[in-house]
């Protein structure tokens, strides 16, 4: 627990900056689809974060649920009917929640191809 500490504070800072500059996306430009959303959150991760999530296990993702979390459902409009969003990530009728951490957790894959 003392090596997430730093960790969470890092991308809390760095997912609080996302979720605050980021305007919400109106739905002519919401990504409708888990692949599109990873596009876009990747390449708007500076090194620092990238080498952050890449160095977090899967199975602490789940610390981020609130702030970055926050920060994906509210500026991809999981909340405000991105259905398609949704649906690509976890199906017909899933939480947005549940969508974002699928979304969270497909950022986390994609780094770790990268790196």
């Amino acid at each position: 627990m003392k090596r997430l500490l730093p960790l969470l504070l890092v991308l809390s800072a760095a997912t609080q900056a996302f979720a605050q500059e980021e305007p919400e996306l109106g739905p002519d430009h919401w990504p409708t689809s888990v692949q599109a959303a990873v596009a876009d959150i990747v390449k708007s991760l500076s090194d620092e974060d990238k080498a952050t999530l890449r160095k977090t296990r899967k199975s602490d993702l789940i610390q981020f649920h609130h702030g970055w979390g926050t920060g994906i459902r509210n500026h991809y409009g999981l909340w405000r009917g991105n259905d398609k969003l949704i649906e690509s990530a976890c199906g017909k009728g899933c939480h947005p929640d549940d969508a974002s951490m699928v979304i969270i957790e497909a950022v986390w894959l994609a780094l770790q191809h990268e790196g």
